[in-house]
């Protein structure tokens, strides 16, 4: 099982916050954890953090190895064309290393757009995330959706090899998996995120009863608060489910000593 930590980009003390990234993700790389994942665009409003995909770019430069995923991206709110372009921009810096996690439950008052309505948030996340994937993978992209279509376009930078990176859904009702299911087929990992012991079963479950025994294949990623990560990490083996990831996650940027604290538990 992989241990892995995740944050919101926000400091604590006097230090400047890109000296503090990539302070806090070089001693995460050598302290052998698995993976850094930022804080989603939800943890982000609640804990008045800075953007999570400006401060991943951020690790991805300071890191060589160490896996890196933007944990809960509310697409619904984004435009396709201009985040296919800041994903990928990302996924150059970290050398192919960036996993993408997606976020489709409602978003949050405090993010809405009262100029711009949202609708089917569901649906808007699922055609973006196809109008990117076209972007990502083709020469001339072509994508015709409810919400988004294009013909004939060219976007720059692709992803490393001009792959779709592994796309991660926080735990979601059965409804929403299938949704997502029938446009863009299993998704590589599931993440139960913030999740308690209960939770996390619970969430395994609306996957197997959604993809049967494609389930398996499913990389399953439990993100615990900092301070739950002891009792966390000494349940797994009685745990009814298969955990193949645990997280750590702060509401801020990590001290070197937490990230040794954390790495303890590997």
């Amino acid at each position: 099982m992989d241990l892995g930590i995740a944050c919101s980009f926000r400091t604590t003390g006097t230090e400047a916050l890109g000296t503090a990234i990539a302070r806090a993700a070089a001693t995460a790389e050598r302290a052998g954890l698995a993976s850094w994942w930022a804080g989603g665009d939800r943890e982000a409003a609640a804990d008045r953090a800075h953007d999570p995909t400006l401060g991943l770019q951020r690790v991805a430069r300071a890191t060589s190895r160490i896996r890196l995923g933007l944990s809960g991206d509310l697409l619904s709110l984004r435009g396709a064309a201009v985040r296919a372009k800041q994903i990928a921009s990302i996924d150059w810096f970290g050398g192919g290393r960036l996993e993408l996690g997606l976020d489709l439950a409602c978003p949050p008052p405090v993010l809405a757009d009262p100029f711009r309505e949202i609708g089917d948030h569901v649906g808007r996340c699922i055609d973006n995330l196809g109008a990117m994937r076209a972007l990502w993978t083709q020469r001339r992209a072509s994508h015709h959706g409810e919400h988004v279509s294009f013909t004939g376009a060219i976007a720059l930078p692709k992803p490393v090899g001009d792959r779709v990176p592994a796309t991660h859904l926080r735990a979601t009702t059965a409804d929403v998996l299938d949704r997502y299911v029938a446009a863009h087929a299993a998704p590589a990992g599931w993440l139960a995120w913030q999740a308690g012991r209960a939770d996390l079963v619970a969430a395994d479950a609306v996957l197997t009863r959604v993809l049967g025994e494609a389930a398996e294949d499913v990389r399953r990623t439990w993100c615990v608060p900092v301070a739950d990560l002891p009792a966390a990490r000494e349940a797994i083996a009685s745990l009814p489910v298969r955990v193949d990831e645990l997280v750590a996650d702060l509401d801020h940027l990590p001290t070197d000593d937490e990230i040794a604290a954390i790495a303890a538990f590997a």
